[in-house]
């Protein structure tokens, strides 16, 4: 007998085909049907592009999991729902409003809890002014504000935040470039190893001079999204970030369309927001435990026999793609969808079941099948980001032979061209291997083309 397909994944399929005609890149197929309805209902009315909606709601729904379940591949291996993602786009590409409604759900849940801290605040001033007996806690504690949105922080008060809300935190910058431009900005050292080691969840720690009380989270749970323009790409690659690997863990969403849509007379079917406070809703209010230290005890989510197999047989593609790729860039890029593949399964299973489409015993092969969907379409927005950062930092002389190049040559008729231009052959040969992949593509040996 054949393998079962799942009609889920069919019609995901179908999803995605119809996206593409409209031209939408993001396969909107691997989002539970629920979600689905909400972007589509988003662009139809709003213009919302596709793209930039359903990333930053990958993100929103990650932030709704946050340290509560994770997915355990094998062993101690767990990953936890974590991203850093970019939604890029030139000046008026309809960035903002996307990612605006995807996080509206924690920015109204922050303005009830501000609201109900400041209270908080002034019953313990109150208390604390009354003598001890009249006082309904002798010793009344000093209220917390609960919260999922940070903007804008120094790492200490931003690791200060989370310690009070260890369930998980997002970054959330309408401008990225705010963010790590400020990198460094309060101390000498290195932000990006810093961000670094928040990505891997690795146990983090702040008790520099200055902070009263050192902070230690043993498991940090801080997801980033915001928004970046194309043409200062090449600001994110400066510097040592592209060889720490700190460029390599960002998701870039970038739809190939970035055309102004004209206005929609539409008015939605249904209420979408409401219908999308509900998804996040039901995952902000998953029960959890604590240990003895305060620290949230995780659910964890084992793979399906099936689902494992079918990740460990695209992890063996994948680490094929990623030995053949010339590129150093986009190599570095490869290796981490390995931990992005298993985030977007936990997940697309977490979203599934929070939209009453499956449950969270396990991660399942369409939840696995759906996450290969969105590995691949990050690989060619990152392959395009590439493109955009090297463009941005070629020189004169690398411009004037790319535009000299016919679109297919050879590697003799390119040293031709290149001389022609006052390159030299090795400074040209070495031109082409750098950016192979980026700028150019091996057809066959000794012949290229220009992407």
């Amino acid at each position: 007998m054949g393998k079962t397909i799942d009609p889920m994944l069919v019609l995901g399929k179908a999803v995605d085909m119809g996206i593409s005609v409209k031209g939408g890149d993001f396969p909107l197929g691997a989002l539970p049907m629920k979600m689905q309805r909400i972007v589509r209902e988003a662009n139809d009315c709003y213009g919302y592009p596709v793209d930039y909606l359903a990333g930053a709601m990958l993100v929103a729904v990650g932030l709704g999991v946050g340290n509560t379940y994770f997915a355990r591949l094998k062993g101690k291996w767990d990953e936890s729902a974590i991203l850093f993602m970019a939604l890029v786009g030139r000046p008026g590409a309809c960035k903002s409003h996307p990612l605006n409604f995807a996080i509206r759900p924690y920015t109204e849940l922050d303005g009830k809890a501000t609201r109900a801290y400041i209270k908080a605040c002034e019953e313990y001033e109150r208390q604390r002014e009354l003598p001890i007996k009249e006082r309904r806690d002798p010793h009344p504690v000093v209220p917390v504000c609960k919260r999922f949105l940070i903007s804008d922080a120094t790492p200490e008060a931003m690791l200060l935040i989370h310690s009070q809300n260890l369930r998980g935190i997002l970054m959330w910058n309408d401008e990225l470039a705010g963010w790590f431009k400020n990198f460094n900005r309060y101390n000498k050292g290195s932000d990006e190893e810093y961000w670094l080691k928040l990505f891997n969840a690795n146990p983090s720690f702040s008790d520099r001079k200055g902070v009263k009380n050192s902070v230690y989270i043993s498991r940090p749970f801080i997801s980033v999204v915001g928004t970046i323009q194309n043409g200062i790409l090449n600001e994110l690659a400066q510097g040592s970030r592209t060889s720490n690997g700190f460029i390599d863990r960002l998701l870039f969403v970038m739809p190939a369309n970035q055309d102004k849509q004209p206005w929609s007379d539409k008015e939605p079917s249904f209420d979408i927001e409401a219908a999308w406070a509900a998804i996040i809703s039901k995952l902000v209010t998953i029960p959890y435990e604590t240990d003895a230290d305060g620290n949230i005890v995780a659910n964890i989510l084992p793979f399906a026999p099936e689902a494992k197999a079918r990740l460990y047989e695209w992890q063996r593609m994948n680490t094929e793609d990623c030995n053949r790729e010339e590129c150093d860039a986009l190599k570095g890029v490869y290796n981490k969808f390995d931990f992005h593949a298993i985030r977007f399964c936990l997940i697309l299973q977490m979203a599934r079941w929070a939209c009453g489409e499956a449950d969270k015993t396990e991660i399942d092969l369409v939840s696995v099948e759906n996450a290969i969907s969105l590995v691949d379409y990050f690989k060619t927005t990152a392959t395009r980001v590439q493109g955009i950062i090297r463009e941005l930092s070629l020189s004169e002389l690398q411009r004037a032979v790319m535009s000299a190049l016919p679109d297919e040559f050879t590697t003799e008729q390119g040293v031709e061209i290149a001389a022609d231009n006052s390159m030299p052959e090795r400074t040209f040969k070495d031109f082409i291997r750098r950016f192979t992949g980026i700028h150019f593509q091996k057809i066959r040996h000794g012949v290229y083309g220009k992407n």
